[in-house]
């Protein structure tokens, strides 16, 4: 498997470089830090989402993101560690253009392996998943060369995980509500060059 990933990712790469006079290309991601208390129960999350995109023409871009997330749950009897890395290349339709906002569809094909350490010190089983997904969308150029992406929940996806379940998702506003789909949209700025 990381074969396949690394072959993948040097691929992309050499394409990148070869074509890079030919478009924009961009840097950007995003932090979330988030922590919550209820009762004897405090859960605790980190997320760091670097992305790389290149816009092959006006319509279309691809790229990648690399993701790292730890999410710990303490309570009196201990300390659960969950850990999630994500390869995630993508490729992006933009079919709005106005103005500065290009409104855009984004298919994703998201690699994730986790890992982690239960409340006693011992290791989690490792394991992967592999998936397909659709999100919506926004852009914003601030100037040529800074700008934000907003990208919402995926309104489409399906989930294989090496541990034999899978998981289908299908709908704008599947299993949130109006205010939880606000709130699991990332917002991150992009460095154009």
């Amino acid at each position: 498997m990381k074969r396949i990933v690394f072959s993948i990712t040097f691929t992309l790469i050499m394409f990148i470089s070869a074509s890079a006079q030919e478009g924009t290309m961009w840097l950007g991601g995003t932090i979330n830090i988030s922590s919550n208390t209820s009762n004897d129960l405090t859960t605790s999350r980190t997320t760091l989402m670097p992305e790389f995109g290149y816009n092959l023409n006006s319509s279309w871009a691809i790229g990648g993101r690399l993701g790292f997330s730890t999410l710990k749950d303490e309570d009196p009897a201990g300390t659960q560690k969950n850990t999630t890395t994500s390869i995630i290349p993508f490729a992006r339709y933009s079919f709005a253009n106005l103005g500065n906002f290009k409104i855009f569809g984004q298919g994703e094909l998201p690699l994730n392996f986790y890992g982690g350490e239960f409340a006693d010190g011992t290791s989690m089983d490792s394991s992967n998943s592999i998936g397909l997904r659709v999100r919506p969308g926004i852009t914003y150029a601030f100037n040529e060369n800074w700008g934000f992406n907003m990208l919402m929940p995926s309104v489409f996806a399906f989930t294989s995980s090496s541990n034999d379940t899978s998981s289908f998702k299908f709908g704008i506003n599947d299993g949130y509500s109006v205010q939880e789909y606000l709130l699991n949209t990332a917002i991150g700025f992009i460095y154009k060059f």
